[in-house]
């Protein structure tokens, strides 16, 4: 009996101690998901073609609303080629700590936002949140003018109000499809007999 009591605190003990030390292992600070966040919206970002150059407006228009950026900052990112994703992401880091994009690329922000971000004190989480919500309001926006594009384009002329002459000029054509009233059987012979008469 003594024994099955020492295995079971042996068994309990170390449960504890590996649920408590696993627990800590888990918690993390939540980095894995929330990179990926950040790396799938940066990409994303990215995709949208630099050739378009009203998309590319589109999104100079939002970054400089969402995060008050320059235009000087906007077309020196635009010279280096970055993508909106990297645009957008240097834009958030400087409306949090005032640096400018090439004082960042300098510092190499660019090679890892994530831990750029961290080592300037900012909350990553943050970050990725605001930027999945500025990547979906510029999906909603792009498509919006999409939309409006194409109500203008479309050109509905409007049916002329036939009123009661279109009921008229069906009637005429009904009436016209009529035949001429014609006798369907004729009857050969003398009319008028009448019944036992020869």
């Amino acid at each position: 009996m003594r024994y099955i009591m020492k295995i079971t605190r042996t068994f309990l003990g170390l449960f504890v101690v590996s649920l408590v030390f696993g627990m800590s292992l888990f918690a993390g600070n939540g980095k894995p998901e929330s990179d990926a966040t950040l790396k799938d919206v940066i990409a994303a970002l990215d995709k949208e073609d630099a050739q378009d150059v009203e998309r590319s407006l589109l999104l100079a228009d939002l970054v400089q609303k969402e995060f008050g950026t320059r235009e000087e900052e906007l077309r020196w990112a635009v010279k280096q080629s970055l993508g909106w994703g990297e645009i957008t992401t240097l834009a958030y880091i400087e409306a949090t700590i005032g640096k400018s994009f090439a004082e960042m690329t300098r510092e190499n922000a660019r090679d890892d936002f994530w831990s750029y971000a961290e080592n300037a004190g900012m909350s990553c989480e943050k970050m990725a949140r605001a930027l999945e919500s500025f990547m979906k309001r510029a999906e909603k926006e792009r498509n919006t003018r999409i939309f409006e594009k194409l109500r203008a384009s479309r050109k509905v002329h409007p049916l002329p109000d036939l009123g009661s002459g279109f009921g008229l000029f069906q009637e005429a054509l009904d009436f016209h499809r009529l035949e001429s009233p014609s006798p369907t059987k004729i009857h050969e012979g003398v009319g008028g007999l009448a019944k036992g008469e020869k």
